[in-house]
């Protein structure tokens, strides 16, 4: 009976190995699909008074076709605001984008407590 369960769980294993392996497969595919290039958008953000500011940020976008012709689908995403105030985010680039006039919206929560909203 020992036997039988090693064989059991052996199977189990295996297949939980194979899913594993096929999950990342699945999503190397999409990553690889998107080929959207990026830009790091970085710096430090400062309260009212001057000192750095630390909380999160909102970013969302339109779907929209960069100037590379590549589709960019409609998304948001959270960044979280160093203590020292420092922020970075990766973003497609929408210079030259289609339709044009589209921008990014960054909702600011800051650790004063404020929230402000910048374009």
């Amino acid at each position: 009976m020992t036997g039988w369960l090693r064989t059991w769980d052996w199977l189990r294993l295996g297949r939980m190995v194979w899913m594993c392996v096929m999950l990342c497969f699945l999503c190397g595919e999409r990553v690889e699909a998107q080929g959207v290039t990026t830009t790091t958008v970085q710096g430090t953000v400062y309260l009212a008074d001057g000192t750095p500011g630390s909380g999160t940020v909102l970013v969302s976008w339109p779907a929209f076709t960069t100037a590379a012709n590549s589709q960019v689908a409609a998304g948001n995403t959270v960044v979280t605001v160093g203590l020292d105030g420092f922020l970075s985010v990766n973003l497609a680039p929408n210079a030259g984008a289609n339709p044009a006039g589209l921008y990014y919206t960054a909702v600011f929560h800051l650790s004063d407590g404020t929230v402000n909203t910048q374009y």
